[in-house]
């Protein structure tokens, strides 16, 4: 009696985190409805404040005689190699390899940094682990998103990866190009999490839904079912659901949206980050209690095709145990 009712409790909360995801995917499928997200083209700017606010940048570079350097500066993307270092993890997960890539923000008109980041892909020799994307796949807010799938899968195509690609969408993205991406093989997660059995240790990879813009995240229910034991990592568009994740016992944290500010200052930083988050989470490598993580800069741009002290990027991660044990 006592393991029915165990095993009763166990499928109503499976029911639960279900019908939370069932919600927060229809809120999302209503929002792209309310804003028409599937009309219009790449240049089409979510209010007249965004098209004055882009368009004020736009002139304000050309005036300077920067806008061609900051095109440039938005081409050269970095392969950026970082390591995450835990003491208290498995000794087969030592030297598990990342490649992570987000805010691509492909585009039919400016094609630099796709060109540039497919150059960067091809050198890769190496097989990795993993692929894990974060969001934002075209340059735009509006119109169909269907020809952002061939662009990527040609760019990944000479990576072999030993566990596939993962990803998650961005508040770019529109609902529909979750199934263009599972056609070509790419698992978008959606409040949901995967397993990976690596050389007999767990690891468990949570996606969730963009809270930037859309609401939509729900961290519990990307990882409620990861077995205790599993090294956990959280696959997030925007650094805004940092403190949630810790509590969730996540152990690597991986985001983008902030571009890095795309804009930046010398010495002052970037100007805006459009992340609700404190700055030190905005951009690059950082901790947060036990919890490790990585803002990207990204790879392309959006509104402004340019870049200024904000280099875009590929990142390479590679997990490492110290002192590795070999018992």
């Amino acid at each position: 009696m006592e393991e029915a009712n165990i095993q009763q409790n166990q499928q109503k909360d499976v029911d639960e985190f279900e019908l939370k995801r069932k919600e927060l995917w229809e809120k999302r499928i209503l929002l792209e409805k309310k804003f028409n997200l599937y009309e219009g083209d790449e240049f089409q700017k979510i209010n007249g404040f965004e098209y004055l606010r882009t368009k004020t940048i736009a002139v304000l570079l050309r005036c300077l005689g920067l806008y061609k350097k900051g095109q440039f500066n938005a081409s050269k993307i970095n392969l950026r190699k970082i390591k995450f270092v835990y003491p208290d993890i498995p000794k087969e997960l030592h030297g598990f390899k990342i490649l992570f890539v987000a805010d691509l923000h492909l585009s039919q008109t400016y094609l630099s940094w796709f060109i540039s980041g497919a150059s960067i892909l091809q050198q890769i020799k190496t097989p990795v682990d993993l692929i894990l994307l974060g969001g934002d796949y075209r340059f735009g807010y509006f119109g169909p998103e269907d020809f952002v799938i061939p662009m990527i899968k040609e760019m990944f195509e000479p990576v072999e990866s030993k566990y596939g690609i993962y990803g998650v969408l961005g508040n770019h993205d529109i609902s529909s190009v979750r199934e263009n991406f599972e056609e070509v093989g790419i698992h978008i997660l959606v409040n949901e999490g995967i397993e990976i059995n690596h050389n007999g240790a767990k690891l468990w990879i949570a996606g969730v839904d963009v809270q930037h813009g859309f609401e939509c995240a729900d961290v519990a229910s990307s990882i409620v079912h990861a077995p205790k034991d599993a090294f956990k990592i959280m696959l997030s568009h925007s650094p805004e659901l940092i403190e949630e994740s810790l509590l969730w016992g996540v152990q690597l944290y991986l985001c983008g949206h902030t571009h890095g500010g795309q804009i930046a200052l010398p010495l002052l930083g970037p100007l805006y980050v459009n992340a609700h988050c404190k700055r030190k989470f905005a951009s690059g490598k950082w901790e947060y209690r036990e919890m490790k993580g990585y803002t990207t800069t990204g790879l392309g741009t959006t509104d402004v095709p340019v870049r200024f002290n904000a280099e875009p990027e590929i990142v390479m991660i590679d997990i490492v145990k110290i002192p590795y044990d070999l018992k």
